[in-house]
């Protein structure tokens, strides 16, 4: 167990080199122009706790809700989308500025905890359509949560790899927050890269709507072969395999 656990958070980690998160990285780098500091720590937050409790209770969910998987991969796309228009009309901005600050009026910084929520819910967002992009390890895992099959191990290794995953998120969001930081240039003209990040989300959006994120994977993968399968490389080792056939 303890090898599933070790190598879902190596794979975790380098997902975010997966044809198919490149479609929704401007998604990702949005978080860095958001309010608050707290606000990358809420993406982590909310893409760890979206991704285990997706992927764990999918079946579950799917029975108790009589609708289809995709279903919930169209709400978080609708989030997404809802994202982009606040962060491109200023007067939406408002609007969700001030009900985040009424969801945390009990704390002594409100503009730091607005940040924060906001930010979870774009994580959360995240995690919904992260799924397709998982390897061999968790794709057993949710083989398993669909047949109705979750045990600790399932519990631990989804957390092992939505936690590889958070990691290189939270450095993506830091990274960019801190080059904006750096250079005053950027800084005095955030409200124009928010535009410029909403209309990327808006265009994510109506791709991951589409499929047109999936027909670029496609493209992707058709045209650099050794991609795809270079990434996988860390699951598909004896090791693994043979823990993925002791759970079975």
């Amino acid at each position: 167990m303890l090898i599933l656990i070790i190598f879902a958070f190596l794979a975790g980690v380098v997902t975010i080199l997966s044809p198919c998160v490149l479609p929704i990285l401007p998604v990702i780098l949005s978080g860095s122009v958001g309010s608050g500091k707290l606000r990358p720590w809420g993406i982590v937050v909310g893409f760890i706790v979206s991704f285990t409790v997706f992927t764990l209770t999918l079946s579950a969910l799917v029975q108790a809700l009589h609708i289809s998987a995709d279903v919930l991969r169209w709400v978080a796309v609708a989030l997404i989308f809802v994202f982009g228009l606040v962060m491109v009309i200023p007067q939406l901005k408002n609007v969700f500025m001030l009900a985040a600050t009424r969801l945390t009026v009990q704390t002594s910084k409100p503009k730091k905890a607005g940040g924060f929520w906001s930010g979870v819910l774009l994580g959360m967002s995240l995690g919904l359509v992260w799924t397709p992009c998982v390897g061999p390890i968790m794709a057993s895992v949710i083989t398993l949560a669909l047949s109705q099959t979750v045990d600790l191990g399932a519990v631990l290794i989804t957390l092992a790899y939505s936690s590889g995953t958070a990691l290189p998120l939270l450095l993506l969001v830091l990274g960019g927050r801190g080059l904006l930081n750096r250079f005053p240039a950027l800084t005095k003209n955030t409200s124009k890269i928010q535009r410029v990040f909403g209309v990327l989300m808006l265009l994510t959006a109506v791709a991951l709507f589409t499929g047109a994120d999936r027909m670029f994977q496609t493209w992707l993968l058709q045209t650099f072969p050794q991609y795809g399968s270079g990434l996988t490389f860390i699951e598909k080792q004896t090791i693994v395999e043979q823990a993925l056939k002791a759970r079975q």
